[in-house]
């Protein structure tokens, strides 16, 4: 059996590109499959070369309009390419919203972050963040009978690159500590870590700084790591190979989302400062199941505590060594398939 399957992203420089690429990896995975995918919600400036081969049509949102209007407008696309199957990877889709899809019959997959405690409906809910579980849900859920939870780091999508890759070697000498937030505004984050971490983590630690192109503070961070001495911080925007470039590092300071995944396959060891409120609770999860230290939400932490605990993990090669491994014990790689085949209700044997 081979269909469509209607994909409904939110992606900004507010909330990151991370919903985009889960996209466009699970368009990649039906297209193995003969299914074809067809994207709804960002703008044509962030299409890419490869898009033309992973979505059959590409339709942009500028203005979403009421819950009542996106709902229609997915309804719409689901009518005129004769399917049943959607994913929701916009955190936006309320109990009135789910209700107008539940009525029509779909079949949907909602990835959500836990910031609304509303109630949910869909066939297939997902948070690969490793805090949350089945049982704090359950009085949320209209028919758990009917909403199959699908939590934890089992079902992150991570690009190709990551998916296959060798892990670095564990509890070597720190030279290089990774400083990323996500493809959007890192809201200050980077400005801080050059101001509390540049050529204090001891000598030839480079910081090894990567933004989005859309992050609103890119150039004033070129400017800041250009005013450095030489070998203390380097910058990168959108690296074309940020799988090499993390397996590369021996520490990261990063946020909550998508990248929490790469670096815990990639077996580096982090410590994370939060971009939002619904980046505590993964952090938080990431704290309880690895032991890397969440310090709080950006604009929280003090400069001296944030040099304190990265300093901490460059002196400590067991704990960074520990980190590593539990890390890549809870990411295989193997979440994208997870995912497509559950809406697809397809049956998959995972090595």
């Amino acid at each position: 059996m081979t269909g469509t399957v209607i994909f409904r992203c939110n992606v900004s420089a507010s909330v990151g590109v991370g919903h985009l690429m889960r996209c466009r990896e699970m368009a990649r995975y039906l297209d193995t499959l003969g299914w074809r995918a067809v994207l709804l919600g960002p703008p044509d400036s962030l299409r890419q070369p490869a898009d033309a081969a992973l979505f059959a049509a590409w339709h942009g949102v500028d203005d979403r309009g009421t819950s009542d209007e996106d709902a229609a407008r997915v309804l719409a696309l689901c009518e005129t390419h004769g399917t049943r199957h959607v994913v929701m990877d916009d955190y936006r889709v309320d109990p009135g919203y789910q209700q107008r899809l539940r009525d029509a019959g779909l079949r949907w997959l909602q990835q959500f972050d836990a910031s609304a405690p509303w109630m949910f409906q869909p066939d297939l809910l997902v948070n690969a963040s490793p805090y949350e579980r089945r049982a704090q849900y359950l009085p949320w859920l209209v028919d758990p009978a009917r909403t199959e939870t699908l939590f934890g780091p089992a079902y992150a999508v991570l690009r190709p690159a990551f998916a296959g890759i060798a892990a670095r070697a564990d509890g070597r000498p720190v030279a290089r500590v990774l400083v990323a937030f996500g493809g959007g505004d890192d809201r200050g984050a980077i400005d801080q870590a050059l101001r509390a971490l540049a050529g204090r983590l001891g000598a030839g630690v480079t910081l090894v700084i990567v933004s989005g192109a859309g992050n609103p503070r890119r150039e004033a961070i070129a400017a800041a790591v250009a005013a450095r001495p030489e070998g203390q911080a380097e910058f990168h925007v959108n690296p074309p190979d940020m799988a090499g470039l993390m397996r590369g590092c021996d520490l990261a300071l990063i946020g909550g989302g998508t990248m929490s995944y790469e670096a815990a396959i990639c077996g580096l060891p982090t410590v994370f400062v939060g971009l939002a409120p619904n980046q505590e609770r993964p952090c938080q999860g990431w704290q309880d199941l690895t032991g890397a230290p969440f310090l709080g939400l950006v604009g929280t932490v003090p400069d001296e505590t944030l040099y304190k605990a990265v300093s901490a993990l460059v002196e400590d090669d067991d704990r960074r060594r520990a980190m590593a491994a539990k890390g890549r014990a809870l990411v295989d790689g193997q979440g994208t398939q997870r995912l497509t085949d559950a809406l697809l209700e397809r049956e998959r044997e995972t090595t």
